[in-house]
């Protein structure tokens, strides 16, 4: 399993957008993708287990041939499940929703894979379980 280090390196522009607002309310907010992944990784170590599935995900480039110019950016969806289990949540100690994500990806001047995560929305579609298995995550 790659550290979250390079997972942030590898996958997220300096700069992300996050749109959990379906999930949790609020407003979308700007983060650096190193801050974002450092957020995830203290969520996920207060749960006893955790499983993120995306698949069939499609991304939206022009064919080759049909851009004058190579694309800068590209909007990508895939679809969600989430499991996360914490015993020591209040009541049942599962939570599962799924959904979509929206991202956008931005081209960056890296070696091999020049794409890099500049948005992510989360689209929730579903949701059963204990919302309390995420109360107080990453919190200090």
């Amino acid at each position: 399993m790659k550290k979250y280090s390079q997972l942030a390196e590898e996958a997220f522009a300096e700069e992300v957008t996050i749109d959990y607002t379906s999930l949790f309310g609020g407003e979308p907010y700007q983060i650096s993708g190193a801050k974002q992944v450092e957020m995830w990784r203290e969520q996920m170590e207060g749960l006893d287990s955790w499983q993120h599935i995306t698949t069939s995900v499609l991304i939206d480039l022009p064919q080759p041939g049909a851009a004058s110019k190579t694309p800068q950016t590209a909007q990508v969806i895939a679809n969600c499940i989430v499991n996360l289990k914490r015993a020591s949540a209040k009541g049942d100690s599962e939570i599962r929703n799924g959904g979509r994500y929206e991202f956008e990806v931005v081209r960056t001047d890296n070696d091999g894979n020049p794409w890099r995560i500049s948005m992510l929305k989360a689209d929730l579609v579903w949701f059963s379980g204990n919302s309390d298995v995420m109360g107080g995550l990453g919190k200090k």
